[in-house]
């Protein structure tokens, strides 16, 4: 991995039609509740200074085995994504469906989230394979930083995971893709952001990305956004996107913020034919942190 000062500009970025990820996706209405402000006493000391960041937001996923995700902190997907206009592989038969269940959404007991991608029996790809997909009900916005811990055993053929940061906004909307790896062999694995949902105004920072465990970083302020793999203090980036130098950028917009999301597709453009891979496939996740930056 090169890394780059944190004015350099993004390895690449387009404004036309290359990689049409997941097209205008539906909007799946999430959002928290604002908190309550509370009232201190005549007399009540104030708060001492805060210093350094502060945690915002987090989940360690030492549930009891076999437990789902905590519904406080996620919403599991029923169904995958209506791509409109598609492809061949777009299309509904060409991929795999998303589940609920937890064969293929859980915590395994010792610490970690798993979204597993299986094989089963069927006529096409959507009939065939199933896996899981997770959002988080938190929403952050600038300001802030992303960390999770993901280790992917499912770099196989067909499969196309991701952990990625989304603001579903068909107008506005919005999407960060820390870490993604496509079993199409054809597309590069990497990290992205995108500027628009439909995929044709886009930064992209090409690296290998293995099946070891690793932390994907990114701090999100006025000036743009960074990124770390492995974070160490006084690491350098390995990729910058700097705030509107893409077209259309709404990550600076007034209120705008995303929310997690962790999944393993099967299928799709981004996979393709799985035939070939080795399932079942799984995505293991130790941790997600939000802090202010």
């Amino acid at each position: 991995v090169m890394f780059r000062q944190v004015a350099a500009v993004p390895a690449y970025s387009a404004t036309v039609p290359e990689m049409n990820r997941r097209g205008a996706m539906l909007m799946m209405g999430l959002g928290m509740a604002a908190a309550a402000t509370p009232i201190r006493s005549a007399h009540a000391q104030p708060p001492a200074a805060e210093t350094g960041p502060q945690m915002l937001w987090q989940d360690e996923f030492n549930g009891p085995a076999g437990a789902p995700p905590d519904p406080a902190k996620w919403f599991i997907v029923p169904a995958r994504e209506t791509i409109r206009n598609p492809h061949e592989w777009d299309k509904p038969f060409n991929m795999g469906r998303y589940v609920t269940d937890q064969e293929h959404v859980f915590q395994d007991g010792t610490g970690n989230l798993v979204i597993r991608a299986t094989r089963g029996e069927g006529a096409n790809i959507q009939e065939k394979y199933a896996s899981a997909k997770i959002m988080g009900l938190w929403r952050g916005g600038i300001g802030t930083t992303w960390e999770a811990r993901v280790k992917l055993d499912c770099l196989t053929d067909g499969a196309w995971p991701a952990f990625w940061l989304v603001n579903e906004n068909p107008v506005r909307g919005g999407e960060v893709d820390l870490v993604e790896w496509y079993g199409n062999n054809d597309w590069p694995s990497g990290t992205t952001v995108h500027a628009r949902l439909d995929g044709t105004s886009f930064a992209t920072d090409r690296h290998p990305v293995d099946n070891a465990w690793h932390t994907w970083r990114m701090t999100w302020q006025p000036s743009g956004m960074y990124f770390w793999k492995d974070y160490q203090p006084g690491m350098e980036p390995f990729f910058t996107v700097p705030a509107n130098s893409l077209q259309d950028w709404p990550f600076n917009d007034p209120g705008f913020t995303m929310v997690p999301v962790f999944n393993i597709a099967v299928g799709g453009s981004g996979g393709r034919e799985p035939a070939g891979g080795t399932y079942p496939a799984e995505m293991r996740v130790d941790w997600i942190r939000v802090f202010s930056s």
